[in-house]
């Protein structure tokens, strides 16, 4: 009577099969959980950037005192220069979410300058948090870039990180 028993070459066959199946199966699941359980798709879509322009003040106006004792002067002449925009974020997600977005400057051109972060924390679910955002001059530019040379900024980047409360 013949010997029905796979021999070793045959029992490794079926085990390449079975284990590719079950690859196959486990990347094809992780590939689906990756399309079909992304809920917040381009978190980009969550936060607008408008308006902007350069904003100058006179500094330490309060403070300057040239008639006291003291030998230094007391008054900054510099003005303190910013370029400021408004900035809108909406969790369109399910539940609460810490928000960090980062904003990129532009010249005229089109070109690059630098970029700002901005953020907002606990926001729930369907709530909106608004605020101004600000370049100044401790932001670190590209080449010899300026403030005054910034005319548009535009969202780069924004990473949403969900709250378990």
């Amino acid at each position: 009577m013949a010997d029905r028993r796979p021999g070793p070459g045959r029992r490794t066959l079926v085990l390449a099969v079975i284990a590719a199946v079950v690859v196959a199966f486990l990347a094809g699941g992780g590939v689906m959980w990756w399309v079909l359980g992304e809920e917040d798709g381009d978190v980009r879509t969550h936060v607008e950037v408008s308006g902007g322009g350069l904003v100058a003040a006179d500094s330490d106006d309060a403070y300057c005192d040239d008639d006291d004792l003291y030998s230094y002067n007391d008054c900054d002449t510099d003005t303190d220069e910013t370029y400021e925009f408004s900035y809108r974020i909406t969790n369109k997600g399910d539940g609460p979410a810490n928000y960090s977005v980062v904003v990129n400057a532009f010249d005229e051109d089109g070109d690059f300058i630098g970029q700002t972060y901005v953020g907002t924390t606990h926001l729930a679910s369907g709530e909106t948090d608004s605020d101004e955002g600000r370049f100044n001059e401790y932001s670190d530019f590209e080449g010899n870039h300026e403030l005054s040379d910034i005319a548009s900024v535009k969202v780069a980047h924004a990473e949403r990180v969900a709250l378990a409360n």
